[in-house]
């Protein structure tokens, strides 16, 4: 029997993905213009396969086999990857039992996951006919791309081990549907092209909802901060002192969050913005006639010295000195 390694353009790591496979489905693989492809039979029953490489740390493939007698498959990828595929019926019964955590997209029958390295196996009944189209990806193909864009591509191949939604996944299986055995001149290019503009658009969807969720949690923000806002001038209309502890309590939030939320909003702390408000409170008293004393009692201070000395430490001047101040 051909080995895969008569393919010496396939790196030993993209050749693990398949190579144990059609070594147990006895397939003969051949260079076919710019993929592979081969055939087989043996007791097991028979079966086809086909792949071609993408770049160097890709690679696309499929298999179609009839299984004529109960065989245990092993697969032994030396280094992780990430994939997604189209499977037949049969094979979708092995995929939970096989691969680690699939995620099922659509209609089931389409996959993503990222399978870590080291050998797995699972049993193959008699009479089923199993098939896949996959796509198969090594860290380094994002690490590549990630180098030549950075900050675009960081974390797409952990993406794979998690759920896409419904667009994504019609994005994925109309690209599955695009790559399947081709022998023509340029065809790796135009299989290169489709890949790439696979990727390239879950990477776009990936930051238009990673800018959609920024965007959300700012208008959160701006509200939570609105409302910071006007329980604080309640409680000055209310002649007390407005705490970070009672306002976190009458918003339902943490104090954490609502200082959080509250800083990025207006660019400053809740405290510093709660006593600007209560000092200006006070110079409209005082610029109404009131006297420091009734003013430091509107605004709930304690004593008329502990408000002399916050007035004064805010502005310069002392309440009274600032009264007389506007009233010349």
């Amino acid at each position: 029997m051909a080995s895969t390694t008569q393919c010496p353009h396939i790196p030993r790591a993209l050749r693990s993905l398949f190579e144990p496979q059609l070594e147990q489905f006895g397939i003969e693989i051949h260079t076919d213009g710019e993929g592979w492809s081969g055939s087989g039979r043996s007791s097991w029953g028979r079966g086809s396969a086909w792949g071609t490489v993408v770049g160097k740390h890709c690679i696309v493939f499929s298999h179609e086999v009839f299984i004529e007698r109960e065989m245990r498959l092993t697969e032994a990828p030396e280094v992780p990857y990430a994939c997604v595929c189209l499977v037949s019926e049969d094979s979708k019964a092995t995929m939970p039992r096989m691969i680690s955590q699939p995620r099922a997209l659509l209609d089931g029958s389409l996959y993503s996951f990222v399978q870590p390295a080291g050998a797995f196996s699972g049993t193959l009944r008699k009479g089923g006919v199993y098939s896949s189209r996959c796509i198969c990806f090594l860290p380094e193909y994002f690490d590549a791309l990630e180098r030549r864009w950075p900050g675009a591509f960081a974390g797409m191949f952990d993406r794979f081990g998690h759920a896409w939604d419904e667009a994504e996944s019609r994005t994925i299986m109309s690209t599955l549907l695009g790559v399947g055995p081709q022998y023509r001149p340029g065809s790796a290019l135009l299989i290169q092209a489709r890949v790439e503009q696979m990727v390239a658009t879950l990477a776009a969807s990936r930051d238009q909802k990673e800018r959609e969720r920024r965007r959300a949690a700012t208008r959160e923000q701006n509200g939570l901060a609105l409302e910071v806002q006007a329980a604080i001038e309640r409680m000055l209309d209310e002649g007390r002192a407005p705490t970070l502890d009672e306002l976190a309590d009458g918003l339902f939030v943490s104090r954490s969050h609502l200082c959080s939320a509250f800083s990025q909003e207006t660019g400053q702390s809740v405290g510093r913005y709660a006593k600007a408000r209560r000092i200006e409170r006070a110079k409209t008293l005082l610029a109404s006639g009131e006297s420091v004393a009734q003013v430091a009692a509107r605004l709930g201070w304690p004593r008329c010295s502990a408000f002399s000395q916050a007035f004064k430490q805010a502005t310069g001047t002392s309440p009274t000195e600032w009264r007389d101040s506007t009233e010349a």
